[in-house]
């Protein structure tokens, strides 16, 4: 077996470079993957003859399906080989733990016992690699009475609890956009997995992570478990009037602004700039001095006053206000402003990559600078067994 030392020479650079990554994981744990990927690890996505069921996952390239088109793969599976196997059949599974033997890391999302039934479970293929980080991202984990339910990630985020505090108060639970029950369960294998090789280069000895999509989400929902525990109260959906501050995002001339008036210094400054427009109402008077009224039983007046307010102005209008104020007031941007965004671009978040099916692609970079590490996004994302020769041809 080679070590991720002796590996680095072949792609050096960035933080993970060295270790070897067997991808075979779905939806849920493909951005593990990813993060893994960008941070350097040789990430080999491990896919079924034919291609990844993922690779049919919307919206396309010019809303043309085809191969090397989804935005979805193309996005999720930057940096990463590939290589097609059957693990199901005896060579393919037998293909897949000489792959292991020469590997880091182990990612998988199967159901529950189901590597196991193919004899690539953690215990197998530890006993020939010790030193092997085995991580396996279900919906409810190994053990307990839900281990064999299934779930996607719209029921992930409401059975982890999120969901249930989610949105307004007149509105049922409101789910996030996206997939974040699956992108949360991710990043906390992520961090698992670093763990446990920091744990390996200490100790010589390998881990078996078990990550359930459901406490993942739960361990999100702040104090709303232990507010319940304590006081016997049950959190509600409160749109902006969060119980910390009160942060609300309101329709002005030309979209939408985020306003934050945690501070007493924030909430005099709107309230002072609503009366010199007209628009104050009755809130100069010195019962809504104090900034917590926001959250009490004058809020539905109040909110009232500011949104009639807020049209009167644009949201660079009500950024630079605030902004200049030193209050954190900013506009909620749009995607094609997200793209534009002169912020990220001169930070060098995005990045333009060569595409093989056409013009190059603009990706996303990594959410943090390490310095001296290159930008993350090296290649593009792989056709179905594109690596099959360089990496099936070295096991032995």
């Amino acid at each position: 077996m080679t070590t991720p030392d002796e590996r680095s020479n072949l792609q050096p650079g960035r933080p993970l470079s060295g270790y070897r990554v067997l991808d075979l994981a779905g939806p849920m744990g493909v951005y593990c993957g990813k993060l893994m990927a960008d941070m350097g690890a040789d990430v080999i996505k491990v896919e079924p003859p034919g291609g990844d069921p993922m690779r049919d996952i919307g919206p396309f390239i010019d809303g043309r399906p085809g191969p090397g088109r989804s935005l979805y793969w193309l996005h999720f599976n930057t940096n990463k080989r590939s290589v097609t196997l059957d693990i199901d059949s005896s060579d393919g599974a037998a293909t897949l733990r000489k792959l292991a033997f020469d590997c880091d890391v182990l990612l998988e999302t199967g159901p529950p016992g189901y590597m196991d039934s193919l004899g690539l479970g953690y215990e197998s293929l530890a006993a020939d690699s010790p030193g092997l980080v085995y991580c396996s991202i279900t919906p409810f984990g190994q053990t307990g009475p839900y281990r064999d339910f299934k779930a996607s990630d719209l029921v992930g985020f409401a059975m982890g609890g999120y969901m249930y505090v989610t949105g307004w108060p007149h509105t049922p639970p409101t789910r996030l956009w996206g997939s974040q029950a699956y992108h949360t369960a991710s990043n906390r294998a992520y961090i698992a997995i670093l763990l446990a090789l920091y744990h390996r280069m200490a100790t010589g000895e390998g881990q078996y992570i078990d990550v359930a999509m459901q406490e993942a989400v739960a361990a999100t929902t702040e104090h709303v478990n232990t507010t319940y525990n304590y006081t016997g109260e049950s959190a509600m959906r409160c749109g902006f009037r969060h119980g910390g501050q009160f942060v609300a995002t309101w329709r002005c001339r030309d979209g939408y602004a985020s306003i934050t008036t945690n501070t007493r210094a924030a909430w005099d400054d709107l309230r002072a700039w609503m009366d010199r427009d007209g628009m104050a109402g009755d809130l100069m008077d010195a019962q809504y001095d104090d900034h917590f009224v926001l959250r009490g039983e004058h809020s539905a007046h109040i909110e009232g006053l500011i949104q009639a307010w807020a049209m009167l102005h644009t949201r660079q209008e009500i950024t630079e206000f605030g902004q200049s104020s030193h209050h954190p007031w900013g506009p909620a941007a749009t995607p094609d402003e997200i793209l534009e965004n002169e912020q990220l671009w001169g930070r060098g978040y995005f990045t333009e990559v060569e595409s093989p099916t056409g013009p190059s692609l603009v990706y996303p970079g990594d959410p943090y600078r390490l310095s001296g590490f290159p930008h993350p996004v090296r290649r593009t994302a792989p056709f179905p067994g594109e690596h099959n020769g360089e990496v099936l041809s070295g096991i032995r």
